[in-house]
């Protein structure tokens, strides 16, 4: 687990503390989380992967600690879907895959709203493009004793009714005895490029409920049913974190590389390919539509904790 809270800050990033946190963004790079760290125990720690000053320098969202969802999170099958009568085709946007990802805001610069020495909000606007759909977005970054609180929202300014996911994409740090605790229904299980198969309740739901060691499951796949809080541990360092969701971040999902030194465990409130299969229902894929002005929010917590 990196831990060097002590080291120059980087280049284009706003920062805010509190207490024993510092917490690093780069409006520019896609409004991401560049760094999360603090002390624990007296020494220093980084919560989540720390940004290289290179995937600062280079507009890298993939690079950094966390980035924003918005708007829709995870693949669309092909980059198309239709909605509402309008037939949507979206450009490939990530080189390992033909299938569109993530939505657009982690791959545009966001503007800084206010910036206090505890709370930083940044701001987004999207014009219709690929995305047909005009929207403006916002994230309130606020550090307590706690520990980091990262508030997402969004409003349809389009004459139209708009689908709508949104989230946040951590990195953590990955050590050998690295567990997740989480309570969830089930899992889609994924193709080989990561598309929704079916839906079932396996061993790794089982797992997660009494604490699935990372390195025990090579996972990149969508959970129903989470009751919106996970724990990680890291029982090398003593620590653990605490991931505390509110409504509609009704989903999980995992992704643990074991050629990697992180893995990462994201709220969301989509699952991979909803606009094409929301005839499933809600409760199985997620997503929303936002009415023409509508707005919504969405915050998370992360909270250091014993193990």
């Amino acid at each position: 687990m990196p831990t060097n809270p002590a080291a120059p800050r980087l280049p284009g990033v706003v920062t805010i503390a509190a207490g024993p946190f510092t917490l690093d963004v780069a409006p520019q790079v896609g409004g991401s989380i560049a760094r999360f760290a603090g002390l624990w125990d007296g020494r220093p720690i980084d919560w989540l992967r720390p940004a290289s000053a290179e995937a600062i320098a280079d507009r890298n969202p993939l690079g950094m600690a966390s980035f924003p969802l918005i708007p829709y999170c995870n693949r669309i099958r092909d980059g198309h879907f239709t909605f509402d009568g309008v037939e949507v085709t979206l450009p490939q946007n990530y080189a390992a895959s033909r299938h569109a990802i993530h939505g657009d805001a982690w791959r545009r610069p966001w503007t800084v709203a206010s910036h206090g020495d505890s709370t930083l909000s940044l701001a987004f606007e999207h014009e219709p493009a690929a995305w047909p759909f005009a929207y403006s977005a916002a994230q309130v970054f606020e550090l307590s004793e706690a520990g980091l609180q990262v508030t997402l929202a969004v409003t349809n300014r389009g004459d139209r009714p708009m689908p709508l996911g949104l989230g946040h994409h951590p990195y953590w740090p990955r050590t050998p005895e690295t567990t997740i605790t989480a309570t969830v229904d089930a899992i889609w299980s994924a193709d080989e490029e990561v598309m929704p198969t079916a839906l079932e309740r396996s061993w790794v739901c089982e797992r997660l409920a009494t604490g699935l060691r990372v390195s025990d499951a090579d996972l990149d796949n969508n959970f129903t049913g989470w009751d919106r809080t996970a724990t990680v541990r890291w029982p090398e360092r003593n620590a653990a974190m605490r991931m505390v969701a509110d409504a509609p971040l009704d989903f999980m999902v995992a992704y643990t590389p074991s050629a990697y030194d992180f893995f990462c465990l994201e709220p969301v409130s989509n699952c991979t390919d909803w606009p094409n299969l929301t005839h499933l229902g809600r409760e199985k894929v997620g997503g929303m539509v936002l009415a023409p002005g509508e707005s919504t929010q969405a915050a998370f917590r992360l909270e250091p904790c014993r193990p």
